[in-house]
């Protein structure tokens, strides 16, 4: 007879159909779980009650930290509307600019929102939304010009800065234009919109962010749209979070229509 251990309790032989069928239940809730995650990134984001974005925290006014210590700038503004819209609460995820797509791909992040130009050598793996902002070069040029349209600049003289994207466009124009604009090419666009203001240029070709920054800080000039070359900031996820991607665009899409995001980008290009 055998001896039972005292405070144990008898070991009766395992029911082996009854741990089959659980551990079958088991591992469907797992599968369904994981179809879910995959199939509905909606679902899994507001199960979770927050989106979780990933974000370089170097590129002011985009994003940056502030003499506080806290996370700013039209990106987290922009975060957190995104957020509130689909019911959540925005979580930012902080790296470096070239792990970003890491973060995706190893699940630390829903998505990126990062003053991020959609890579086309990655475009079999991820997803973007429209542009919320177009960086690109844009012509200022004085309130009472003429200047409506790069068209107009046959014979002008525009500062513009070397090397840049701008510059070969500007190169184009050289050859199309007649008679040819005068090209002032200057090291960084601070002077080249100081080169404009002074009437030493008819117009400056620089980047869309520090044309709109310039504005809020000289009198007399005004930015033509759209601009010239092109240089979208979009918002990414995975290939297989699409479902996300296209509601993300939907409020965008909306922002853009009710003038919201024009303001926030106001706000933050002061």
């Amino acid at each position: 007879m055998r001896k039972i251990q005292p405070g144990r309790t008898p070991q009766h032989p395992p029911n082996r159909r009854g741990t089959q069928v659980a551990r079958l239940v088991t591992l469907a809730a797992v599968v369904l779980c994981a179809c879910t995650s995959r199939t509905d990134p909606l679902a899994r984001i507001r199960d979770a009650g927050m989106l979780r974005i990933a974000i370089d925290p170097a590129f002011p006014p985009f994003e940056f930290v502030d003499g506080t210590g806290t996370l700013v700038g039209l990106d987290v503004d922009l975060g957190r509307q995104i957020a509130t819209r689909l019911d959540v609460e925005a979580h930012f995820v902080t790296t470096g600019y070239d792990a970003l797509y890491d973060a995706l791909t190893v699940g630390r992040a829903d998505v990126i929102l990062s003053a991020l130009y959609p890579d086309p050598s990655r475009m079999q793996n991820f997803v973007f939304t429209r542009s919320y902002f177009n960086a690109g070069a844009v012509l200022i040029v004085p309130e009472t010009a003429s200047i409506t349209a790069s068209s107009d600049l046959a014979g002008k003289r525009v500062a513009l800065v070397f090397g840049t994207d701008a510059h070969v466009e500007a190169l184009r124009w050289e050859k199309t234009l007649h008679p040819a604009p005068t090209l002032l090419v200057e090291n960084d666009a601070e002077t080249a919109i100081a080169v404009l203001s002074t009437n030493q240029a008819d117009a400056a070709l620089i980047d869309h962010v520090t044309a709109r920054i310039a504005l809020a800080h000289t009198r007399g000039l005004r930015v033509i749209l759209p601009p010239v070359t092109d240089e979208p900031y979009v918002v990414a996820t995975r290939v297989e979070d699409a479902a996300l991607i296209d509601e993300i665009d939907e409020i965008i899409k909306d922002l853009q229509s009710n003038d919201d995001l024009d303001a926030l980008i106001e706000q933050w290009m002061q």
